[in-house]
């Protein structure tokens, strides 16, 4: 079993929200950037994980924002889905398509191969004094 842990300061996660892709969303570029990115760099060369995957999911936020940050599962599965690659057909933003963003752009899979596999989530937001929102991700699995 594998262990690969990641934080991102500055930012909350992805979201998806209802049925529309977050890939084609602009408000949600930056936060799948900083998400890709950050996993990216804990995973090093290894390769995603394939089966038995579980994740423990920690978003801290400002106690006056806590309530109005958005909905935990909307979070959750914009983690998830960030992870992989997008699916065949997606709608995804033109600004992908840079240089800079060549090894984390959406076709690419970067710590999950399919969140299928995923088979335990822990998730909790966390309040506390400071204004700056981050969020930090576990991943155990094979």
């Amino acid at each position: 079993m594998r262990c690969v842990e990641f934080s991102v300061r500055g930012s909350l996660p992805p979201k998806k929200d209802g049925a529309n892709s977050m890939w084609g969303k602009y408000s949600e570029r930056e936060r799948l950037i900083e998400l890709r990115r950050a996993a990216l760099q804990s995973l090093g060369s290894a390769e995603p994980f394939t089966a038995d995957i579980r994740m423990t999911v920690e978003i801290y936020c400002s106690k006056q924002h806590i309530a109005t940050i958005g909905d935990l599962d909307n979070f959750i599965t914009g983690i998830c889905d960030g992870l992989m690659a997008a699916s065949r057909g997606t709608p995804v933003q033109a600004n992908w398509q840079c240089t800079e963003l060549e090894a984390i752009h959406p076709s690419k899979c970067i710590a999950i191969r399919d969140d299928r596999e995923v088979i335990e989530i822990t998730a909790r937001k966390i309040a506390e004094e400071s204004s700056e929102p981050r969020y930090r991700v576990i991943l155990r699995g094979k």
